[in-house]
């Protein structure tokens, strides 16, 4: 709990900046002693410094403590399908900067990612603060032995030399994980699953992908590939179907991509649709099914039938207490919760809760701000608020 508190005890001096010791332990909960030994270790770090004494309301008046806004800041990455989000934060992971481009806007992913990373670099310096740790979230698995990140069709890699390239490219210390991975330690951090052991951040968007935390600690898997749905047979109708330009088959199926798919077949096959051939995407396909179209709502309804199946494997398999659905097209569910709750429950025991994302398109970003700050700190996260998650990608830094 010293180090959950340690996190508390920053982020409480950066809101009340400059604040007081005795302040921050009756807001806090927290012992004088406890917190003087966490001012004293944050000072250490270089994160917070003296301001002096406060104004005195009779007695002697308060030192105060601030927050070192220019001891350094962090760069997080989502590389995601279609679009590549960088942020700039400080080591308390306040967002101080933000850019977002398409993810091939530059040629290729690999150069859309350094184009981004030094637009942020650039903000630092004018900031005139040191740059101290980068982080990555990309739509594959990673190989931490090799450096690759392999399986990801949605950015053209598939056993991409990730770490050469980066080392070759910055010079500070990086970290490269899942970009699921990096949305569950969000939601362990400031999300939904915030204090929860169990959980499951289910990722529907450009592609379908799973992040697993069982006892507040994320499976990795054996090839560290654990929680990558996309692959998983639904029928066994779908055995022995090839794994196609990277993608699974329930991935083929359950994913942006995979409803328009549908919609473009049964449009095709005839008439009955409010939905044009040549303008179909996830986006109109929900809309046409909020708006009564019989077409879409049957392409809704095997989306659901899908997720259902996915949902209770994993749960019947991990037991997780909460499942978060993540990505562009798990967040636009919200309307149809009832329904894929209603396909579950009966399948299962003790169903689990299911919520949707309460962070938007940002998890992904945010969870790569988490990393990046535990790798500039080099300490291991705390438990209660990043889900004693070990590093799953590849660390490394030039030279």
């Amino acid at each position: 709990m010293l180090e959950v508190n340690e996190f508390l005890v920053l982020d409480y001096v950066r809101e009340h900046d400059p604040t007081s010791r005795t302040d921050i332990a009756r807001e806090l909960g927290l012992s004088a002693a406890s917190v003087g030994r966490i001012v004293g270790r944050l000072r250490q770090d270089g994160l917070v410094t003296d301001a002096g004494p406060g104004r005195s309301i009779g007695g002697r008046p308060r030192a105060l403590v601030s927050y070192r806004r220019d001891a350094g800041t962090v760069i997080a990455v989502d590389l995601g399908g279609t679009r590549c989000h960088a942020a700039l934060a400080d080591l308390a992971g306040t967002v101080l900067a933000e850019d977002v481009r398409p993810t091939h806007s530059a040629g290729d992913a690999f150069s859309t990612l350094l184009a981004a990373i030094n637009v942020m670099r650039r903000e630092a310096e004018h900031r005139e603060v040191p740059v101290v740790a980068l982080a990555v979230g990309v739509p594959g698995i990673l190989d931490p032995q090799r450096g690759l990140a392999r399986d990801a069709p949605h950015v053209g890699w598939d056993d991409f030399p990730v770490v050469d390239r980066l080392s070759g490219a910055v010079e500070i210390p990086f970290v490269v994980d899942n970009d699921v991975n990096l949305a569950a330690l969000a939601h362990a951090w400031r999300g939904d699953g915030r204090l929860v052991d169990h959980f499951v951040t289910l990722s529907v968007g450009t592609g379908t992908g799973a992040a697993i935390v069982s006892d507040g600690r994320l499976l990795q898997g054996h090839n560290n590939g654990a929680g990558e749905v996309g692959y998983l047979i639904a029928g066994p109708e779908l055995l022995g179907r090839p794994i196609t330009n990277g993608l699974g088959a329930f991935e083929s199926f359950a994913s942006g991509p995979g409803i328009a798919a549908r919609a473009r077949e049964l449009v095709a096959d005839g008439p009955g649709s409010s939905l044009a051939l040549a303008d179909i995407t996830p986006e109109a396909v929900l809309a046409a099914s909020a708006a009564g179209d019989p077409l879409a709502r049957q392409v809704v309804d095997e989306l659901l039938d899908h997720l259902a199946v996915a949902v209770v494997a994993l749960a019947s398999t991990v037991d997780p207490e909460l499942i978060i659905l993540e990505g562009g097209l798990g967040r636009s569910l919200g309307p149809y919760l009832e329904r894929l709750v209603a396909r579950i429950a009966p399948s299962l025991p003790s169903p689990p809760r299911i919520v949707i994302s309460s962070l938007g398109s940002d998890a992904t970003v945010i969870g790569a701000i988490a990393a990046a700050l535990e790798l500039a700190r080099r300490r291991t996260a705390p438990a209660a608020v990043l889900g004693a998650f070990a590093m799953t990608g590849v660390a490394g830094h030039a030279g």
